[in-house]
Order: C-alpha cells, then sequence, then structure tokens
C-alpha cells in the first residue's frame, strides 16, 4: 500500500500541470485568434442562426393570435349567433371569455356588420362608425384584400394599453361579409419577448414598419424611433426596406454594428437582430474570464482525482486488508498488528492471549453439504466470534475453517471463559442451518503470551483447548 501512496501525489501534481497547460494554451491561442475571426464568425454563421431562432420563436409566440383568430372566424357557433340575429349578446360575451382565458389573450373582441356593435368580453362595448377615429381600423381591414390584418393600436376597452390586434374577417356560407372578430396581445407582453430575446442571445432586437418606424423594441433600445435617423443605419436604410432579408453592417461613431434582417409577411414587419463588434477590451476580459473558469475546473478535477483515488485505495487497502467472506482481517493485514500489540504488551508489561479456533471436520462438511452452505456455516462463525470481542481485540481469518483472535491486556483464565462462551454460541446457533441439522462445533485452543523479560521457552503459556466433539472437563 505504501507504493500507492507515493504514486497519488505524482499523479495528482502531474495532472494538475497538464491542466494547467492545457487550459492557458488554449485560452491565450483563442484570444489571438478572436480578434481576427470572431465578428466574421458572427457575421456568416452565428448572426443568421440567431435570427432565423428568432424568426421561428416569433412565429410560435406572435403568432399564436394568428391561428386563434383564424378559428373564431370559422366559428359555428359565431356564425348560428350573427346569423340568429345576434339576439343574445351575454352569449357572445361569454364566449369571447372563454376564448380570452383559454388561450391567455390579453384581449377578444368581435365587431358586427349589422349592428356595428363592439362586442367584448366586458359586454358591448360601443357602436363604430366611419366619423371616429378610434374606428378607422375596422373600416380599414373591412376593405383589404386577405383574410386578415394585424394593426398596433389602442385598447377600446383600455385606452390606457397599445395592443397588438389580429383582425380576421367573418363570412357565411356564401361569401356576405358578417364582421370582424379576433384578439388581441398586450405590447408590453411582446416587449417581455423581446426581452427574453435579447437575454437568451445577447443580441438588440426589434421590429420596423415598413416605412422604416420602429414598432416594438426591448428596454435596452438605445437607438432612434426611426431607422432613417440612426448615423450609418440610414445609409443601408433603402436596401433593408426593399429587400426581404439580408446582413448587413455599419459605423456609428467608433462602433461597429452587424445587422441581420427578416421581413415578417404577417405581420407586415421587419425583425431586426443587431450585433455590437467586440472591442480588443473586452475579448481581453474574456480571456480573464476563461482563465478562471479553467482554474475552477482545474480544482474541481483535483478534487475529483483526490477523492476518486482517496476512494480506489481505501477499497484496495480493505480488499488486502479484509476477508471478504467473513469480514475478518486477512492474515496478511494481521501479522503488522499482532507485532504491533506484542510490543506494546512488553512494554506496559500487559499480558496477550491468544484463541486459534478450527470448525471441526469442516472438510467433511464442505464435501458432504457444499461449498455454498460451508460459506454460509463461516460466516456465522465469524458474526459469532467478533460479536464477543471488545473494540481492542483483533480477530483474524488465519486458515480455510481457523480464525486466530488476539486479545490485548487479557490473561489466559479470562481468554479461557471468552473461549467457552463463543464454543457454546457456536454449538447452540449452528445445529440448525438452513433448516438442516448440521450440528456444527469448533475447537479452540488458549495461549498467553508472556513477555520477553521471560526465557524463551516461557514466552508462550500452556495451550488449552475446548472442542465441541471431546471437551476439555476442566473447560466444562
Amino acid at each position: 500500500m505504501s507504493q500507492i501512496k507515493l504514486r497519488k501525489p505524482s499523479f495528482i501534481l502531474i495532472s494538475s500541470l497538464l491542466l494547467v497547460a492545457a487550459f492557458s494554451a488554449i485560452s491565450l491561442i483563442s484570444y489571438y485568434v478572436a480578434n481576427s475571426s470572431l465578428n466574421q464568425h458572427i457575421k456568416t454563421n452565428t448572426l443568421p442562426l440567431t435570427s432565423d431562432t428568432i424568426y421561428s420563436e416569433v412565429q410560435r409566440d406572435l403568432l399564436q393570435p394568428v391561428l386563434v383568430s383564424s378559428l373564431m372566424a370559422q366559428d359555428t357557433f359565431v356564425h348560428d349567433w350573427i346569423e340568429g340575429g345576434e339576439l343574445s349578446p351575454g352569449q357572445m360575451q361569454r364566449y369571447l371569455t372563454s376564448i380570452q382565458t383559454r388561450y391567455n389573450a390579453f384581449t377578444a373582441f368581435f365587431v358586427s356588420e349589422q349592428t356595428t356593435n363592439y362586442y367584448h368580453s366586458s359586454g358591448i362595448i360601443k357602436q363604430v362608425s366611419e366619423s371616429d377615429p378610434a374606428d378607422q381600423w375596422y373600416f380599414t381591414s373591412r376593405q383589404t384584400q386577405a383574410g386578415f390584418d394585424i394593426n398596433l393600436d389602442q385598447d377600446t376597452a383600455d385606452s390606457s394599453t397599445t395592443t397588438l390586434f389580429v383582425n380576421h374577417k367573418v363570412k357565411d356560407a356564401r361569401g356576405q361579409f358578417l364582421g370582424i372578430i379576433g384578439v388581441g396581445l398586450a405590447s408590453q407582453k411582446i416587449r417581455e419577448l423581446i426581452e427574453v430575446y435579447q437575454s437568451r442571445y445577447g443580441r438588440q432586437v426589434y421590429f420596423i414598419n415598413r416605412q422604416g418606424q420602429v414598432t416594438l423594441q426591448g428596454s435596452q433600445f438605445s437607438g432612434a424611433d426611426d431607422i432613417h435617423k440612426i448615423a450609418g443605419l440610414r445609409d443601408i436604410s433603402p436596401l433593408i426596406l426593399t429587400t426581404p432579408g439580408g446582413s448587413y453592417s455599419y459605423s456609428n461613431g467608433n462602433q461597429q454594428y452587424l445587422i441581420k434582417t427578416r421581413f415578417i409577411p404577417e405581420l407586415d414587419w421587419y425583425l431586426i437582430v443587431e450585433h455590437i463588434q467586440h472591442s480588443e477590451s473586452q475579448i481581453t476580459a474574456t480571456l480573464w474570464i476563461n482563465l478562471s473558469i479553467s482554474l475552477a475546473v482545474i480544482l474541481i478535477v483535483l478534487l475529483l482525482q483526490h477523492f476518486t483515488l482517496g476512494g480506489y485505495q481505501r477499497r484496495l487497502e480493505f480488499l488486502a486488508n479484509t476477508d471478504p467472506l467473513t469480514g475478518a482481517a486477512s492474515r496478511h493485514a494481521f501479522e503488522s498488528t499482532y507485532v504491533q500489540i506484542l510490543s506494546f504488551a512488553d512494554r506496559h508489561q500487559n499480558p496477550v492471549s491468544t484463541i486459534l479456533v478450527d470448525i471441526d471436520h469442516f472438510k467433511v462438511f464442505n464435501d458432504t453439504h457444499g461449498h455454498l452452505l460451508g460459506d454460509k456455516a463461516l460466516t456465522q462463525v465469524a458474526a459469532i466470534l467478533a460479536d464477543n470481542l471488545r473494540k481492542s481485540d483483533t480477530i483474524c481469518r488465519w486458515g480455510g475453517d481457523e480464525f486466530f483472535i488476539v486479545l490485548p491486556n487479557c490473561n489466559q483464565e479470562n481468554a479461557r471463559l471468552v473461549a467457552e462462551k463463543m464454543r457454546l454460541q457456536i454449538e447452540e446457533s449452528l445445529l440448525l442451518v438452513d433448516d438442516l441439522r448440521l450440528a456444527v462445533t469448533a475447537s479452540f485452543g488458549i495461549a498467553e503470551y508472556i513477555g520477553q523479560s521471560r526465557p524463551l521457552s516461557c514466552l508462550i503459556a500452556p495451550i488449552r483447548l475446548c472442542t465441541g466433539q471431546n471437551p476439555d472437563p476442566a473447560i466444562r
């Protein structure tokens, strides 16, 4: 075991040096390469991929109201209720409330072409009129060729809230226009989604309309409300607003920007994903962060190595020092312990007794009943012996069916009493093994170590035997 202990620190030292060298080399190489390749990689790979991902999530998160509005426009209840003369406004109110709750919409509405009533989940709000500027959205949507349109406007039910409305036409089976139905998503909710995109991808995300006006942006947006007012960006704005999408770069002061644009036809907006090119100081800061992380990883790896090797070392020590079947000490491990016990006894002039235990006729037992049952008998005998010992006592599996016990600070007479107690317990406990009458017994030999101060012939006191087969009358 001493060789393992010597190799463990060397292995950990070599591993730590290799890890430090590897992490340092990788970090430094990355630092020098980053200045020339990072921005190019972002422009050609990362930024387009981020834009595509955000576009997909916009389709999922912002365009859900389009699907909901389409389902509402095709709902048989809506058609039956309208064609029935809109006799029960409460039914439409409950329907809009259920839509608003089921799809977590900010608002749900229906405007009837026949009665011009504006139905809301809270009831009939008003009657729309061409003379009211707030109702122009209805008459504009009615004239569009598409089945639906989207507009950002103040909520009729709550003028303090700006809402993204999806206005879907309702037509009967003959194609006659019946009104406009749809749902609204609060602009604050959309801004929260933009905040999520910016936080997740580390880019500035905002939307512009066909005129270049910024329609929606996050709280960290630092540009103007129109791309024509942003230095550098105004120069490429005609190209942005006339193509369905592309990758561009521009300068504003000392800062370089990379942008990726994509037109969203359902919203009639452009999605803009903007990346600020990193300066050398930021890359240097990243280098120190990488080195700090590398140091933390090295420490974690070294700790894992320490505990892992320690666990294996303890396991090897256990296998080397312990008999795996009985749990008693192995003969190899017992020898050094025995020498220490005798040395301590010589120094303090304390008696030491030993007991040699032999299971009677164990070879015949194995041949008759099999090794599995023999192993079970051995385990039970070892357990009985260990249960009768003190913490200072030591038990060792000496041979196949033999156990050697050392009792420090114990004379021969006391050892004899302990041995007799063990013998009786073995005889009584192993009378039946797995419901078989086996009558396992054991013989015990007892000796006392006198000490080195006596002549060699007196070092070992006479051995007295107690056996389950032919017990010594003196022991009985």
